[in-house]
């Protein structure tokens, strides 16, 4: 049988694989737009709405707000790591699947599920409309990654940071 090309994955700067299965945690990235005119209604009526849907990824530290030079100023972008512990465990994938489609109904997704993956288990899921319903959240885009953390893997000096040099704990 001949091999399948690879997923594409970001890989922190540095990181070595072994070419064993990877065996750390695992961890959630969150990466949501939201179309919301000010500040005070994103943390009063979109986030709220948000977190009755799904929950809180971020296990109560909140969400990191982007401030993104050039963009819209009605779109407003909040980032969660969501840390789960332990090996890759089939519930992971699961949960994850649940929570994205209490969210939306329609996600593009590309996986490569093989725990023995010296990356490991990678999944990408992308939600995306160009109006969104005038009820809250106003969700215009949504990018949810389910992988390994390299982070625990590096040391937390490696950890993730977003383009504004802002770090997402």
């Amino acid at each position: 049988m001949a091999k399948r090309p690879d997923m594409p994955q970001l890989l922190p700067p540095g990181y070595q694989t072994t070419g064993e299965p990877f065996t750390g945690n695992y961890e959630v990235i969150w990466s949501i737009y939201i179309r919301c005119n000010n500040l005070q209604k994103l943390h009063k009526v979109h986030i709220p709405a948000l977190e009755a849907l799904i929950g809180q990824p971020h296990g109560g530290k909140g969400w990191t707000i982007e401030k993104e030079e050039d963009s819209d100023p009605n779109l407003k972008r909040i980032i969660a790591l969501q840390r789960l512990g332990g090996p890759y465990d089939d519930w992971f994938f699961l949960d994850f699947m649940k929570t994205l489609y209490r969210l939306a109904p329609v996600w593009r997704i590309q996986a490569r599920l093989d725990p023995s993956h010296p990356h490991g288990v990678y999944v990408m899921a992308r939600f995306q409309q160009e109006k969104p319903a005038s009820a809250a959240p106003a969700i215009v885009d949504a990018l949810v990654e389910l992988e390994a953390s390299f982070t625990d893997e590096l040391g937390d000096e490696s950890g993730r940071y977003l383009g504004s040099g802002q770090r997402i704990s």
